[in-house]
């Protein structure tokens, strides 16, 4: 198998002739993802103070999450591309009798890696809805249940993950990570939802976007642990492809809803004021 050095990093030279389609598509969403939350996160730390006070720790929250991500999906990409992509050219070379196994093994390899993201991205994900409607208003109670509720989900997520083997406990797992899920959407659609009623316009528009996520953005991980316990040959690149996709939109959207709030927020209450922060020039 040719290879080549590009930047210190070895690149495989593997195309879909080599390994199929659903593995290229794989390696070119991983990357993406890696690139779109590097550059989000230099986004939201550059707007930080063009968006209103109130709203500069979202901000700040929202970059935190998708540089983690980044992190996480710069390893998760190389990983795929130096390991699982040879694996599967190397099999598909010798006929493919290997395919499902082979991506299965990376499948749950990887997946331990997204349960370590996930673990510190999503409470951040979570304590940015209050905060986005909490102007003046004290949160540490609502934040702490929101983050111990998530703690729990991912926590027992990733315990059951260790179980794909044994469906009965794989499932079993699944559902009691699920009670943290709806422990989320609870406090979320209750406490949080009646400190929104009080709020500014653009923050109440910002809870019912991030809630919305919460409930429609979310629901494609519990799907995905799911299949390979009910549909054991199902092609587990396919998952991969949808969680690459699902992570950019459930950590960049979120971060832009919140600049974009904020900033709509900063200039109903300082017409004047210019986009780039600086005070308005007082009258002669």
């Amino acid at each position: 198998m040719e290879q080549m050095n590009v930047f210190g990093f070895v690149t495989s030279l593997i195309n879909a002739s080599d390994v199929g389609i659903l593995p290229m598509i794989v390696n070119f969403t991983f990357f993406v993802a890696y690139i779109s939350m590097g550059a989000a996160f230099v986004f939201f730390l550059a707007q930080r103070n063009n968006v209103a006070p109130e709203y500069r720790t979202a901000l700040v929250l929202s970059a935190l999450i998708v540089g983690i991500a980044a992190f996480h999906y710069f390893y998760m990409k190389t990983l795929y591309a130096e390991t699982t992509l040879p694996l599967l050219a190397e099999d598909a070379a010798k006929g493919g009798a290997n395919y499902l196994e082979i991506t299965k093994k990376s499948f749950f390899g990887i997946i331990n890696y997204r349960y370590m993201d996930w673990l510190i991205t999503t409470p951040l994900l979570v304590a940015k809805i209050p905060l986005a409607v909490a102007a003046g208003r004290k949160v540490g109670n609502v934040i702490t249940a929101l983050v111990v509720a998530d703690i729990f989900m991912i926590v027992t997520g990733f315990i059951g993950e260790q179980y794909v083997a044994d469906p009965s406990t794989h499932l079993l797992w699944g559902a009691i990570s699920t009670i943290g899920y709806l422990g989320i959407v609870y406090i979320i659609f209750t406490t949080v939802r009646n400190m929104a009623k009080d709020a500014e316009p653009e923050e109440q528009w910002a809870y019912k976007v991030m809630a919305i996520f919460i409930v429609t953005g979310w629901g494609i991980y519990p799907i995905g642990y799911m299949i390979p316990a009910l549909f054991p040959q199902f092609d587990l690149n396919i998952v991969h492809i949808v969680y690459n996709i699902g992570d950019q939109i459930n950590k960049i959207a979120p971060g832009i809803v919140v600049y974009m709030a904020g900033r709509q927020l900063l200039e109903r209450r300082s017409p004047a004021r210019q986009v780039t922060g600086a005070e308005p020039v007082p009258a002669a």
